[in-house]
This record gives structure tokens, C-alpha cells and sequence, in this order.
């Protein structure tokens, strides 16, 4: 099984096997580190094992990461299992091709010693978080399920042709420019009427679906609260499905103070949707899943 040394600086690089790490725009050097040795697994078809040494001064700890980007914290003196018994015999003569090498097993759960006294390690917090995300998105529906939303307020003539357009684009894969089209016929309709005026409560629901289809999900998820805020407060029918929307958009962002905010207010609407006899039965099971991320996530932001 393939092993690097990690070494984590304070100020934001890491060094793997002498080799130093330069974390992409936005991304922290503990995600990029988790990323490389990721990358490592993969290349090699099984499980890598790391020691790491996060910040100077810092006591080490072993992080096993496997190709599916699976990981797990070993105790210090925990010696990780081979992925295959197998021992190949030293010989020149041909034969049979070899068998492929057993699967690595996937650990089913992540352990993560107690903090030492110098505090816990940002990376065994970070391998935590995300395993805990992974676990909770697990049952989420399918985003790409979820369908677009339906205009069944009556609209002018002028407006449905350039609602009409937009549709066009999008069929036709031209999802940036239906997405601009979308957002200057919100934003002209907001000035004109208001932020709450049936018009522009459904451009603005056209725009939050075009931004999940272009994966611009931090757009996608505060438009998409916007309108689900809006049908909530006027106590409308659609109100249900414009929350499903929302959460789609939600379980794929990446910043986990988001996902927290974002998630509690999901969980405020459904809780409104509830109170007032809206929310329809088979929610219980993704509002679960949902609290439960959330809950997760906020020991660690």
C-alpha cells in the first residue's frame, strides 16, 4: 500500500512527499490535500495511506484515502489491512493472465479520534464534515429530477413571447443566454412592478432553474429561496414544489456555512408549509435527511 508524508504549513500550503501544494483558487489546503492523495488512489487502484503533520507543532495522525475519494482517520498505531493477500510468484515463465486485484473495501463509517490537547487536526475535521455531507445527500432526490417550473399565471402577450424565447434558448443547450435573458426580463419586471408581483415572482423562477441547469448553484439556491419565500408567505399551492427546487439546488453546494444558512431556512418553509395544512404527505424522509446534514455540519462551522 502506497504511503506520503503531509506536511501542513500556517500559512495556507502543504508539502506532499517533498512535493509542494498550491491549493486552487477558493479551495483550502486541506480540501487540496484530500484531493491529491484522492488522485493518488485512483492512479494506483487502491487504498494510500498518509502522515500527516497539520500545522508545525502538531501531533501526526494516519489518513487512509481510497479512489473513491472515501476516507478515514487511523489510530496512530493502526497498521491499515492489505487490499489483496495475493502474492505473485517470481517467475519468467508465461502463464494465465492474473487475476484482477480484489476491490478495496470502502469503510462504512469514519473515525475520528478525540481532540489531543493541542487540538484537533483541521484535516481529520475536514475528512468528518464531508463524510457526513456524503452520508446525509445520500437519500437526497436527484437533482437533475427535478422539473422545471410551470408559468400558470396569465401572462401579457409581449411577456409570454419573451418567455417563449428563453424556453427556446434553453432547448437549443444555449444556457447562458437564456439565463441573461431570463435575468434582465426579472429585473426589468421588478423595477416595474415589484420584487412580490405575479410577473416577476415567475421570471424569477425561470431564472432559478436556468441557473441549477448552467451549475451556478449559489445563484440557483438564493433565487429559488426567493420564490419559495415569496409562495410560502402568500400561502400558495406552489409553495411545496418551489422548496423541492430550492433543496435541489441546495444539496450541491460547497461551502459549508451555506449549506447551514440555506438548509435552516429549507427546513423554517417546510416547517411554514406544515403549520398551515401545505405541505403534501412523503416529505417527512427528505426533511429528515436535510436536518440531519444540517446538524452535522453545524459542529464544525
Amino acid at each position: 500500500m502506497a504511503r506520503f508524508d503531509v506536511y501542513i504549513s500556517g500559512d495556507g500550503l502543504a508539502e506532499i512527499d517533498g512535493t509542494t501544494l498550491v491549493p486552487e483558487p477558493g479551495e483550502s489546503v486541506h480540501e487540496a490535500v484530500l484531493d491529491r492523495l484522492e488522485g493518488h488512489a485512483r492512479e494506483r487502484g487502491g487504498a494510500v495511506v498518509a502522515t500527516v503533520y497539520d500545522s508545525p507543532g502538531a501531533a501526526r495522525f494516519l489518513l487512509e484515502v481510497l479512489p473513491d475519494g472515501s476516507s478515514r482517520v487511523l489510530d496512530p498505531d493502526e497498521e491499515p489491512q492489505p487490499e489483496s493477500t495475493t502474492v505473485e510468484p517470481e517467475s519468467t515463465t508465461a502463464g494465465p493472465e492474473s487475476a484482477p486485484p480484489a476491490p478495496a473495501v470502502v469503510p462504512s463509517t469514519v473515525v475520528v479520534p478525540a481532540p489531543s490537547p493541542e487540538g484537533a487536526s483541521a484535516v481529520a475535521t475536514a475528512v468528518a464534515r464531508a463524510r457526513a455531507t456524503a452520508a446525509a445527500r445520500a437519500d437526497l432526490p436527484d437533482p437533475a429530477a427535478v422539473a422545471a417550473p410551470v408559468v400558470t399565471t396569465a401572462l401579457p402577450a409581449d411577456l409570454t413571447e419573451r418567455i417563449a424565447r428563453v424556453n427556446a434558448l434553453a432547448a437549443d443547450a444555449r444556457l447562458d443566454e437564456a439565463f441573461a435573458d431570463a435575468s434582465e426580463l426579472r429585473e426589468s419586471l421588478t423595477d416595474a412592478l415589484g420584487a412580490e408581483h405575479p410577473y416577476a415572482v415567475e421570471a424569477r423562477a425561470v431564472e432559478a432553474y436556468l441557473a441549477h441547469l448552467r451549475g451556478d448553484h449559489r445563484e440557483a439556491i438564493v433565487l429559488a429561496l426567493a420564490v419559495a419565500r415569496i409562495r410560502c408567505g402568500a400561502r400558495d399551492g406552489r409553495a411545496p414544489a418551489e422548496v423541492a427546487r430550492a433543496a435541489a439546488a441546495w444539496q450541491q453546494l460547497d461551502d459549508d456555512r451555506a449549506v447551514v444558512a440555506h438548509g435552516r431556512e429549507l427546513l423554517h418553509m417546510w416547517a411554514m408549509l406544515d403549520r398551515n395544512g401545505l405541505l403534501p404527505p412523503g416529505y417527512a424522509a427528505l426533511i429528515g435527511q436535510v436536518r440531519r446534514q444540517v446538524d452535522d455540519l453545524e459542529a464544525y462551522v
